[in-house]
């Protein structure tokens, strides 16, 4: 627990001297209120007026794309901030304790990969809890969908974090790249191609954009795939140090 503790507030004065997660974070909400101010005096149609008799043009080709429902734009960014920030984010904080030798001394001291993984996963989730809740705001979420939205996308950034943690600790940490690439981006992509949205379906982002599209629905599904999700990224880090050291 004091190994756990010690590796936490490292992390944490980490996050905060280079804070690159959180500018990600917030060009992500920028982007939001920017595109949203333009999006809401740019559109002069209201699909949910047409009827039978009468439908135009513009209103089919909204329609026509998939049955798969749409986010809201900070729910797409908020996705993309899971995804694609924040592996990448956790993978480079892990990098960095491996090329300032930091990991080397935690394992010296004796710190081992669970300790390690608890006290970088907790630093990582504090700060992100706070981001996800802003997107809820700007997002124009309130009461029980303010819940509904932070619990879902912080499922989605534990995990995450976590497959961040494994990736940096593993021999190939530049795959954090591509694999963030196609967590972050595919959902978004899928909303133009159902191919690609039913090869996505079993990974967690994708889960967190159809939940955060429709939160009235039941949500039980995406919440079991997340943790699924989950499990196998565990699984995976406990594989890799079977041996009970830390990769440095």
């Amino acid at each position: 627990m004091r190994n756990a503790k010690a590796v936490f507030i490292k992390q944490v004065q980490s996050l905060l001297k280079n804070p690159v997660m959180l500018i990600q974070a917030a060009l992500f909400l920028v982007l939001v209120i920017v595109m949203s101010f333009f999006l809401r005096h740019d559109s002069a149609y209201d699909c949910e007026s047409c009827i039978p008799a009468y439908v135009c043009t513009h209103c089919l080709e909204e329609n026509a794309s998939s049955n798969i429902p749409n986010p809201s734009l900070a729910g797409l960014f908020a996705v993309m901030f899971v995804g694609l920030a924040l592996v990448g984010s956790s993978s480079a904080l892990v990098f960095e304790d491996k090329t300032t030798k930091n990991l080397r001394f935690m394992t010296m001291a004796g710190v081992k990969p669970h300790q390690y993984l608890a006290g970088t996963a907790t630093a990582l989730f504090l700060f992100s809890c706070a981001v996800v809740l802003l997107y809820a705001v700007v997002g124009g979420y309130w009461g029980i969908e303010t819940l509904q939205f932070v619990s879902v996308t912080a499922a989605g950034a534990i995990v995450s974090i976590l497959l961040g943690n494994a990736i940096g600790l593993s021999k190939a940490p530049g795959l954090a790249f591509p694999i963030s690439m196609v967590l972050g981006l595919g959902p978004t992509l899928s909303t133009f191609n159902d191919g690609l949205a039913r090869w996505l379906r079993f990974t967690y982002t994708q889960q967190v954009r159809l939940a955060i599209s429709d939160l009235g629905q039941d949500m039980s599904s995406s919440f079991l795939i997340i943790g699924i999700n989950g499990v196998v990224i565990l699984l995976f880090f406990a594989w890799m140090h079977r041996k009970g050291e830390l990769r440095w």
